[in-house]
């Protein structure tokens, strides 16, 4: 009996340590965006530019691990040509995990610096500046989070992240990839900066727990 009784005020101990600390964020960053391939290399622009805005939401079920919801709009545009580029606008859910707890970073910095690391799928859609036309497109996101605390509600964040277009049609100057219509995997990074808005009735957060 005395078993059972242990093991169930351990549960409840734990239950009730994890309510001491907020677990919902929200997210925005704005930053630079920058195609990999494809795009014609006869274009003089590489179509890379400051135009990426990225907003989210972040839950975390455990102090490691949480989901995040997340929109992005990032704007591929020549610099020299005002017809050629695309506008491509991604919605996503990933998956994430507080690297920082296991390099034991909030210590090791009194609380200051953090690290989170993001992984995921998303759904984009792709607007040929030229024409218009809709590219319907698949994507996996995997990416790096550094963070630092501003005080218990909010910190600043700077991320890395790699995205993977699977079925990608058009290239990111706008030009059709395959007369035939034959889809490739494109790729290109986003560098960008923001701030995090922790919400809760509790002090502080999961990721500074």
């Amino acid at each position: 009996m005395n078993k059972y009784l242990c093991f169930f005020l351990l549960v409840s101990g734990s239950i009730i340590a994890q309510s001491n600390y907020n677990k919902f964020s929200l997210e925005f960053a704005s930053g630079y965006t920058s195609p990999v391939r494809p795009y014609l290399s006869g274009y003089n622009s590489n179509f890379s530019s400051f135009n990426h805005v990225n907003i989210g939401g972040r839950y975390m079920f455990s102090e490691k691990f949480g989901v995040r919801l997340e929109y992005v709009n990032d704007r591929f545009i020549s610099s020299n040509d005002a017809t050629a580029g695309t506008y491509f606008n991604r919605f996503g859910a990933q998956l994430v995990y507080n690297v920082g707890k296991d390099l034991d970073l909030w210590y090791i910095t009194n609380e200051s610096f953090g690290l989170l690391t993001h992984a995921g799928v998303g759904y984009t859609r792709s607007t040929i500046k030229k024409s218009q036309v809709v590219d319907q497109i698949g994507s996996v996101v995997i990416g790096i989070t550094p963070q630092y605390k501003i005080n218990d509600r909010s910190a600043l964040f700077l991320d890395f992240s790699s995205v993977f277009n699977f079925k990608q049609h058009y290239r990111y100057d706008g030009s059709l990839i395959s007369s035939d219509y034959v889809p490739v995997v494109g790729n290109h990074y986003n560098i960008s900066l923001g701030i995090i808005l922790y919400v809760g009735e509790n002090r502080l957060h999961n990721d500074w727990y």
